[in-house]
């Protein structure tokens, strides 16, 4: 009967074992090559258990009555080229990693050079085009024409930058820091680009003052 009971026990720390090693938890190099392959799968609901998706866009990412310019279509054009490396990582204590990563998209920066005047120039065009003027329907409908024409060219240069990703801890996994340097990054340099195109134009505000 005793020998049983060893057996039984014997079989009960195995099965503890093989479980804890299918439990085992994620690495943060894992949880960063996890979290960037489901962007440029556009799976939300996998990038959503290291950060908000729609945080990619918080804050002046994209004009908010430009709503074409974060809608699937065009995120899936943005998105599809992107390819990134781990480079190294770290960890502080159990609770703090860093990834250095490398990530390459489509030089939204230059994009947004393109995009912006011929949206302005539509805009203005449209506005003393009289009883000729289109609807705002058909305003934005061609302003996303223009955006995805530049997306599409086969030839569009590409940016790289190199990031230290910060994450931290969460149950069994890790969370993102969707900082703007990540966010930047993962946009091909559209966060950067656009502060500036806002700081150019609120300098020369106050120069004509």
């Amino acid at each position: 009967m005793r020998n049983k009971v060893y057996i039984f026990i014997i079989i009960l720390l195995v099965l503890a074992a093989a479980t804890g090693c299918g439990k085992k938890a994620e690495t943060p190099e894992q949880a960063v090559i996890n979290a960037l392959t489901a962007v440029k799968n556009m799976d939300r609901e996998t990038a959503g258990k290291y950060f908000e998706f729609d945080d990619l866009f918080e804050g002046d990412t994209v004009a908010e009555d430009d709503e074409f310019m974060e809608n699937e279509e065009t995120l899936k054009l943005i998105f599809n080229k992107l390819s990134f490396k781990v480079l190294s990582s770290s960890k502080a204590g159990n609770d703090a990693a860093t990834v250095k990563v490398e990530i390459t998209n489509i030089d939204m920066g230059i994009i947004m050079q393109e995009f912006f005047p011929q949206m302005f120039a539509l805009a203005l065009s449209n506005a003393f085009a009289g009883e000729n003027a289109i609807s705002d329907e058909e305003l934005n409908e061609q302003m996303k024409q223009i955006y995805t024409d530049l997306l599409k060219r086969e030839d569009n240069q590409m940016k790289t930058s190199t990031v230290e990703v910060m994450l931290y801890s969460h149950e069994n996994s890790w969370k993102i820091d969707a900082n703007d340097e990540f966010r930047n990054a993962i946009l091909g340099g559209m966060v950067a680009a656009i502060e500036e195109m806002e700081e150019s134009f609120n300098f020369d505000g106050e120069a004509g003052e």
